[in-house]
């Protein structure tokens, strides 16, 4: 049964223990299951959660002797059209061009799977001594990031949470979607095979 939090930050002890099993962080000698998790919240609550990410990753988890890390999609984005060049044509072209002509010039140019995936994996291998990696900047990135083609190129050992706002859902053919900030995805979500941490 899925654990109902009125408000995020409510369900800080929940997550730190659940997260914690040694069992799930692969300390047993094998992962229980998949490696991908999902940790929803309500949109509103988006500087809350942020807020409550950092303080598990730099206090609660620590003290339990894991070692935990925060990589943040939003930032790897802003990083890679900085070093093309970009970013000041994307921000001036804000002004000349519509919502949905923004959005293509972003999917054209920073590809989920040639850029932002590679990036995350090469950050995680690069953190060896990492036991659990949260993944925050999903709703900054929506719509023009799709996360399903993210989380299909991700690789590694370690346990990943996506933290964002919205919804996880089981759709009627079996499958699940992510509805980023709510906005309902039906079968163009993406099949994700990962568990709300809310169920553990």
């Amino acid at each position: 049964m899925t654990a109902k939090f009125g408000h995020i930050t409510e369900a800080r002890k929940f997550i730190v223990e659940h997260l914690s099993d040694d069992a799930l962080l692969g300390r047993t000698g094998h992962l229980i299951r998949e490696s991908l998790y999902v940790m929803p919240f309500d949109p509103s609550q988006q500087r809350a959660a942020l807020e409550l990410t950092k303080a598990m990753v730099e206090d609660d988890f620590p003290a339990r002797g894991i070692r935990a890390r925060i990589i943040d999609i939003y930032d790897i984005v802003l990083d890679y059209l900085d070093e093309q060049g970009v970013w000041e044509d994307l921000t001036e072209a804000e002004g000349e061009y519509d919502r949905d002509a923004i959005i293509l010039m972003l999917q054209d140019t920073v590809s989920a799977v040639d850029v932002i995936a590679p990036e995350i994996n090469r950050q995680m291998s690069e953190d060896p001594r990492a036991d659990l990696f949260f993944l925050t900047g999903v709703g900054e990135t929506f719509p023009f990031i799709r996360t399903h083609a993210i989380l299909a190129e991700l690789h590694g050992n370690k346990p990943i949470v996506l933290v964002f706002p919205g919804t996880f859902t089981q759709e009627n053919d079996g499958s699940t979607a992510l509805n980023i900030l709510g906005i309902p995805q039906g079968n163009t979500g993406g099949y994700y095979r990962a568990t709300n941490v809310f169920d553990l």
